[in-house]
């Protein structure tokens, strides 16, 4: 990973990618960002990036609740397929 002063805005980093915008009226603070990609010799690999300004604790906490949340929704889509 590059050095944390090494930092460019999103849509630069990320050219070419789409996300669903934030609701009305919501401001961006900051951003957990794990990127799909293909490595320089051709391999499919992951990257991860967080903006400035997130310290330890929230991204430990955000990734904990995500994660969580992505759990509860595949066990709920794998026991909805079992009752059919």
């Amino acid at each position: 990973m590059e050095d944390d002063d090494d930092y460019v805005p999103v849509g630069e980093a990320l050219a070419g990618l789409s996300v669903s915008p934030l609701p009305e009226g919501w401001t961006a603070l900051g951003a957990i960002i794990l990127v799909k990609c293909f490595d320089d010799e051709g391999r499919s690999s992951w990257a991860f990036r967080r903006t400035d300004g997130l310290n330890d604790e929230e991204l430990l906490g955000a990734l904990m609740v995500r994660t969580d949340l992505l759990r509860h929704e595949l066990f709920e889509a794998y026991t909805d397929d079992e009752e059919d």
